[in-house]
């Protein structure tokens, strides 16, 4: 942290050697504190001359340019199409990373001539130089493209909330407001509640250890930089399909102490193939279906009008599903039309597969009535990492970090069939 202000001559250097000597002596400093330290004698200690570099508002510092530089060359290698060379970036060009080794070591004053590339490799990824930042820079960006990239299917029919702690939270079940009574002249109006039931749930914490050795960089593994960070990006954004669909699949029990998808609940219909919605000879189950979601009740007892928006089914039934929600099928010729299917829209799921090749489901659309609420918490939303200097191996070990929860809300959003 000290290695790119000793050479400022707007600084007082003789100040600054003896507060990095007052760090280096203090056994039980964190790094967190040093920093801080250094922090205040840069607020209070900068005094501009002419000539000399000084820092301006809204100027990005010479650090935090040349770690950007060096790791947008370092991701250009990777994939040249997703990240183009800027003029910054331009003067590291054709740099593997053991010339980037070389040079982070030079510019923070190290010298090395007469260093083997391995003393290289260990000497940039064990000191003070700004080569274990550009790997976590790079690192860190191959996760979150990872996360971005990977599909979540379960987001549309879905709401997002944000946690502020792990402590679990109640989410209440909107019932409906009570019914508006009349006001005569001269009285008073009249005290209404809206009713409530309480879902809990709190969010987990997930996470891998990612390691970046010197082997790593000796032999220019741009793989383990970039495709194996990347997966790991994935498999959070995986994580998260597979806890809610599992909500889905394990039908668990609601706070009442009744399944997800119960008679009680009015959200399971009668077994039937989701293909019979084709052919109009048959008993359409989306009909039934649409008018017990249209039935239900909040907790006053009042209609809420709850409408099916998604048909979420396995890959088994994907055409079927397909068809029935597309506004061109007609399910036969003559007067024979698909009257339920355009209102909605389909989403196929593979996790849904192994449960069952026959369930199909139906969700409202999660702004009218709630459904399944997952959360990230809060600050934490997607994949983060912390990075430290390794001991149990030559090298950076960058661990990922993923805090996700999910819960059913209310069964009122949600209808299951079965499926024959």
């Amino acid at each position: 942290q000290f290695a790119a202000f000793q050479t400022r001559a707007d600084l007082d250097q003789t100040k600054l050697s003896a507060l990095l000597r007052e760090c280096e002596d203090n056994v039980d400093l964190t790094v967190e504190a040093a920093g801080a330290k250094l922090l205040a004698f840069l607020g209070s200690d900068t005094t501009p001359i002419a000539g000399a570099h000084r820092v301006e508002a809204g100027r990005q510092d010479e650090t935090d340019t040349y770690r950007a530089g060096v790791a947008q060359a370092l991701l250009h290698r990777v994939n040249p199409s997703a990240h183009k060379l800027d003029d910054n970036a331009k003067q590291f060009r054709g740099f593997d990373l053991g010339d980037m080794a070389r040079d982070s070591l030079e510019r923070a004053g190290k010298s090395t001539r007469g260093m083997s590339r391995a003393e290289i490799a260990i000497q940039a990824l064990q000191t003070t130089s700004d080569f274990p930042n550009i790997l976590e820079n790079v690192v860190t960006k191959s996760l979150r493209m990872g996360y971005a990239a990977a599909a979540r299917t379960f987001v549309p029919f879905s709401r997002q909330a944000t946690l502020p702690d792990f402590k679990q939270i109640s989410r209440a079940q909107l019932g409906g407001a009570p019914n508006l009574k009349r006001v005569l002249e001269g009285a008073e109006y009249e005290h209404g509640t809206i009713g409530d039931g309480a879902e809990k749930y709190a969010v987990q914490k997930y996470g891998r250890i990612v390691a970046i050795s010197w082997e790593t960089v000796i032999n220019d593994d741009l793989d383990a930089l970039s495709r194996i960070p990347q997966a790991f990006g994935a498999s959070a954004a995986e994580l998260e399909s597979d806890i809610v669909y599992a909500i889905l699949t394990g039908n668990p029990n609601m706070a009442d102490g009744v399944a997800l998808f119960h008679g009680t609940h009015g959200n399971l219909g009668t077994a039937a193939a989701l293909k019979n919605a084709l052919d109009p000879t048959l008993a359409n189950p989306l009909a039934e279906m649409r008018k017990l979601m249209t039935l239900q009740k909040g907790l006053e007892g009042q209609y809420i009008t709850v409408r099916p928006r998604y048909l979420i089914v396995p890959p088994s039934l994907e055409e079927a599903a397909l068809k029935i929600t597309s506004a061109n099928f007609v399910a036969s010729k003559g007067v024979d039309q698909n009257v339920f299917g355009p209102s909605m829209l389909a989403i196929s799921e593979p996790r849904l597969e192994a449960a069952s090749s026959t369930a199909y489901y139906f969700a409202a659309e999660p702004n009218t009535i709630d459904t399944i609420e997952y959360a990230y918490l809060e600050g934490h939303e997607g994949v983060f990492t912390e990075t430290k200097n390794g001991f149990e191996v030559d090298g950076v070990q960058i661990k990922c970090r993923h805090v996700f929860g999910a819960k059913a809300i209310d069964h009122r959003g949600l209808f299951k069939n079965a499926g024959a």
